[in-house]
């Protein structure tokens, strides 16, 4: 299994390593998704600083994710997701996921663990500020600055 969750508080930390195949990212988002905790999760960290897409990391696999996202969190809780991964083919996979216009909530990529944790201490949450989280979660665009790495 080429992933390990850690509870946080309000978040989960997602690291995943090695080659990563499509059945290994749905068992980590099915897990993620269905522990008690994920009621109450305000931020994700997807860490893929020592993982590669498999070869069954398609576009169209990645697109059916970002579709079953979009069902479960536009009723769910108020998420910021953090990515962090420097990798050229994780890279162009996250940033081809990231480019789909399904995603529910603000995202970000990163270069390193540190700069994604600043940047969800310093995210005010959509539905926090505004009152509904389906609503204004999608309306919030990605966020690229200095530390981040723009698509």
């Amino acid at each position: 299994m080429p992933y390990k969750l850690r509870w946080e508080g309000h978040g989960i930390y997602r690291r995943f390593f090695g080659v990563v195949s499509s059945d290994e990212f749905r068992a980590a988002h099915e897990e993620m998704t269905a522990d008690l905790r994920y009621e109450l999760v305000r931020y994700i960290i997807s860490d893929y600083l020592e993982a590669e897409p498999g070869p069954d990391l398609t576009a169209t696999f990645v697109g059916r994710i970002e579709q079953l996202e979009r069902v479960e969190y536009a009723g769910g809780p108020d998420i910021v997701h953090a990515t962090i991964a420097h990798g050229e083919k994780m890279l162009a996979h996250i940033g081809y996921f990231e480019s789909l216009p399904l995603a529910p909530y603000p995202e970000a990529t990163f270069a390193s663990r540190a700069d994604a944790r600043t940047w969800i201490a310093s995210n005010p949450r959509p539905a926090w500020r505004r009152g509904t989280a389906a609503a204004s979660a999608v309306a919030m665009p990605r966020v690229c600055g200095p530390s981040t790495t723009a698509r």
